[in-house]
């Protein structure tokens, strides 16, 4: 028969609670454990996305700078190459230049009076 006991209703009342408490601590704990292994997950998944990040950029990047480097070299190339041709145009102006100046001065030196054989000794001598 269903008797009132005061003492088995507060000792129920006592077993719910501590029941309460341990289901509360038993899902904090859990609960703690789900946080640091998502936090661990998202960190691992993150340093993935990264390295995937600049896998994905560094292909990028290479063949752009390989072309890069490709047409600075072309451009290297051409301008030195005109370069060497104004060069070797300098160098036939200047020997032309010099062979007509050497003519010349010859042509000057062959109409003076040194020409003909003598030192020219003019000199001056001042007492005073």
């Amino acid at each position: 028969m269903d008797t009132y006991d005061p003492s088995s209703k507060s000792a129920i009342a006592i077993q719910s609670w501590w029941r309460g408490v341990l289901t509360r601590r038993t899902v904090r704990q859990a609960t703690l454990c789900v946080l640091v292994i998502q936090r661990w997950w998202r960190r691992v998944s993150f340093w993935q996305w990264e390295e995937r990040r600049v896998r994905a950029l560094a292909m990028y990047v290479r063949p752009v700078r390989a072309t890069v480097l490709l047409q600075s070299l072309v451009r290297m190339w051409r301008a030195r190459s005109q370069y060497k041709k104004y060069q070797r145009a300098v160098l036939v102006i200047q020997n032309k230049w010099r062979h007509y100046a050497c003519r010349r001065e010859a042509a000057v030196f062959a109409g003076s009076s040194l020409a003909d054989g003598g030192v020219d000794l003019n000199i001056e001598i001042v007492v005073g």
